[in-house]
């Protein structure tokens, strides 16, 4: 007889291994939501970070959208001498409107124009028998050596309430009466005699007009430096003076293109004609005095 095989043991399925699960020190932790951190101001040390809310944030934009009397700079090296006076206008005679005297708070008179639309302005919307806030240019005059005499030039007031302007929430201007923005190349700086002239560069107002510029005298000093820097003056006025609160260094103003003078040309020497020598005639001997020639009729006169 034949021995029959042992019976085929079944094989066991295969199951997939399930991978571990990571336990709760391996999870990834949720993504943070951002925060917005205070930001240092140029110049100054930068402070801890702190967390500013959303609604201080959007009161700092607002703030910023708000008109102001003296914006920030446009650019970094920008020219522009501006400031702002309390006071009264008086004006010269109906005449000569545009022309008259600022009387300050402080009863100082400094004379004074309007530029621009600002009469049709003034006429219309001001009382001039009160003060107001001036947005106003400033020039200095040379009297003498020892005295400068301020000459303002109003381009606007600071009324946003009465004068109906866009995001006009409160009139207040962010500066101080008499706070001036001097912006421009220093050219002289006496230590001495404690007085800083700037020159401040014009843009042209109309096409191919040559750019102008006109220099104003501060009180005050700089730190010695070379010719070529652009500064960034915070000035207040006293009396008639503009007196130098703080000054900072902008940067190197790029070197000036020299024009260079075109050489006349030389013009070649003209040959000398040489005159024709007669026969007989000696070339040193000078030339005998003219004589007037004698005229001979054709024909002899008969006896």
């Amino acid at each position: 007889m034949t021995a029959e095989p042992p019976p085929k043991r079944p094989r066991a399925k295969k199951t997939p291994a399930t991978p571990p699960k990571p336990s709760s020190e391996l999870a990834t932790p949720p993504k943070p939501r951002p925060e917005i951190l205070g930001v240092a101001a140029a110049g100054s040390s930068a402070p801890k970070p702190s967390v500013v809310s959303e609604e201080s944030v959007s009161q700092q934009a607002e703030v910023l959208s708000r008109p102001q009397p003296i914006p920030p700079p446009s650019e970094r090296m920008q020219y522009r001498a501006i400031g702002v006076v309390r006071g009264r206008y008086v004006p010269a005679s109906e005449a000569e409107f545009n022309r008259g005297v600022m009387i300050t708070e402080d009863g100082v008179e400094i004379e004074t124009v309007l530029l621009g639309q600002v009469m049709n302005l003034i006429k219309k919307y001001l009382d001039l028998n009160e003060p107001h806030l001036w947005v106003v240019y400033p020039r200095t005059r040379e009297v003498n050596k020892e005295e400068v005499k301020l000459h303002l030039q109003i381009v606007g007031v600071w009324e946003p309430e009465r004068l109906q302007q866009a995001n006009a929430i409160a009139a207040d201007p962010g500066v101080n009466d008499g706070y001036f923005s001097v912006r421009g190349e220093v050219i002289f700086n006496s230590q001495e005699k404690n007085f800083v002239v700037v020159k401040i560069q014009q843009l042209p107002r109309r096409r191919g007009e040559k750019p102008k510029a006109f220099k104003l005298k501060l009180v005050g000093t700089v730190p010695m430096k070379s010719p070529g820097y652009f500064w960034d003056f915070q000035v207040q006025r006293q009396g008639t003076s503009l007196v130098v609160q703080e000054a900072t260094t902008v940067g190197i103003l790029p070197p000036r293109k020299i024009k260079k003078r075109k050489k006349a040309k030389a013009r070649p020497a003209r040959p000398q004609r040489r005159q024709s020598q007669r026969p007989g005639s000696s070339p040193t001997s000078p030339r005998s005095a003219s004589v007037p020639p004698v005229r001979r009729s054709p024909n002899p006169p008969s006896n």
